[in-house]
């Protein structure tokens, strides 16, 4: 075998993805708040950027002061800059900043730090407190026990007896119910606190709870031999306790940002803005900038040049952003019409690769900026994703989202008879009539997803 070395000249082509674009494409999949929180981080941490960048309020960003090509020369241009070196939205005084005081409430605390406080109050010594932050450690989100008493009394080295003692201590603790390890327990805890625990509840929720799911109240009321009306009362009580006792913790909650706002005007058309008064007046600090030109340290000249190509990317990433953005959501106001003069029943199926071919962006980039970036309208507050919706129904005389579908069937039931609730087969029925075509399966799907119960579990006496 011959084997020799030779040189050999080839040409191949890779995709390098520059610290400029990174950034950028980072900036547009970021929301509102999130950008806030980077932008401010910039300021605090790059010298180019005033110290004072935060303190002034800001106007909401009008429409003319965007371009419709998505450009940020043609932006800059079109916002009266000669260059990209300020993002500087005109001053106003505070009788016309357009944000709220919550933003400035502090979070409360979540479920862990409620429950161990009171622990730390009640624990009868070192070891109960170990064990109860053990149990309260494998409490979920919606204040359930996820652990049996056994394994966690293997896992401490501690016996069963001193672990059912604890729990029974934390069972006592707010909010009611809290720690219990099925709904039937949670029940009879929030109950048995109330003082509204009697022996016919406690046999309902023990024996019969699970079964109206499968089978009527009337055949449950036969086999615990009492009439239909004793049943509907009993039932009224127990739907006075909560099955997530812990659901007013959950996670801390972010607040949202309307960044994209649609208003109605006298002509019957609407007009989209932007509004960024959470974001700092993003200027380049002259004298830094000077500095960077003259200095001779190499040192400090890498470190001074490398900055300040932060700071004009940054400034870039969030004027490209906002162009975009505002680009976007006109075009999903303009096919959405329909949706802001009559409501949901006139939702359009849309596509992001529609939006995308509309406005000459990709649909990874629309994409991006309409996740987790809302829009205020006349009609209330929606995630941009929200008019995304590819499933479509024929109807009589138009096009019928999923959305569209599922907001029917939520008004179906809530007009419903409570003594005679509709069937998925009726809700499909009635949703003929109305010129939709959906299936019985389809139908349950969408109940299931709307969190609607079957209807045995919807009839009331």
């Amino acid at each position: 075998m011959n084997v020799d070395q030779r040189p050999d000249l080839g040409l191949q082509q890779h995709l390098h993805l520059t610290t400029e674009l990174k950034q950028g494409i980072a900036i547009l999949r970021m929301s509102a708040q999130e950008l806030s929180e980077y932008a401010r981080k910039c300021v605090e941490e790059n010298p180019f950027f005033d110290d004072d960048d935060w303190v002034e309020p800001r106007h909401p960003l009008a429409p003319e002061r965007y371009s419709q090509d998505v450009s940020a020369d043609a932006l800059f241009e079109k916002r009266g800059h000669g260059s990209p070196e300020t993002f500087d939205a005109e001053r106003s005084d505070l009788s016309q900043r357009s944000f709220s005081f919550d933003r400035f409430l502090t979070e409360g605390d979540t479920l862990d730090e409620h429950l161990l406080e009171q622990l730390r109050l009640q624990a009868d010594g070192p070891r109960a407190k170990a064990i109860g932050e053990y149990l309260i450690g494998n409490i979920d989100g919606n204040g359930y026990l996820r652990i049996a008493v056994d394994q966690a009394a293997a896992s401490l080295g501690v016996s069963e007896q001193e672990v059912s003692q604890v729990l029974a201590l934390v069972q006592q603790f707010e909010p009611t119910g809290v720690a219990a390890r099925n709904l039937a327990e949670c029940l009879l805890l929030q109950l048995g606190k109330a003082g509204k625990l009697t022996p016919l509840l406690e046999r309902l929720i023990k024996s019969h709870l699970a079964e109206f799911e499968t089978r009527t109240p009337a055949a449950i009321a036969r086999d615990m031999g009492i009439s239909l009306a004793q049943l509907g009362e009993a039932l009224e009580v127990i739907r006075t306790c909560n099955p997530r006792p812990a659901s007013q913790f959950g996670r801390p909650s972010r607040p949202i940002w309307p960044e994209v706002v649609v208003t109605a005007v006298d002509d019957g058309t609407y007009e989209v803005s932007l509004q960024d008064f959470y974001l700092p007046h993003l200027k380049i600090n002259p004298t830094y900038r000077a500095m960077a030109s003259n200095v001779k340290e190499h040192e400090t000249e890498t470190y001074l040049s490398e900055k300040l190509k932060e700071a004009e990317s940054l400034i870039d990433g969030i004027n490209f952003r906002h162009a975009t953005l505002y680009k976007v959501a006109c075009c999903m106001v303009q096919m959405q019409v329909e949706f802001f003069e009559k409501g949901y029943d006139c939702l359009r199926p849309l596509t992001m690769a529609q939006v995308a071919e509309a406005t000459g962006v990709s649909e990874s980039t629309v994409s991006r900026v309409s996740n987790g970036n809302y829009m205020q309208t006349p009609r209330g507050v929606f995630e941009l994703r929200f008019f995304f919706h590819s499933s479509a129904y024929q109807g009589t005389d138009r096009v019928v989202s999923s959305i569209s579908v599922k907001h029917r069937i939520g008004e179906l039931v809530d007009c419903e008879d409570p003594s005679n609730p509709l069937s998925d087969q009726a809700i499909s029925e009635a949703l003929e009539r109305e010129g939709v075509s959906v299936s019985r399966r389809t139908v349950n799907k969408y109940r299931e997803e709307l969190g609607i119960p079957a209807r045995a579990a919807r009839r009331r006496s």
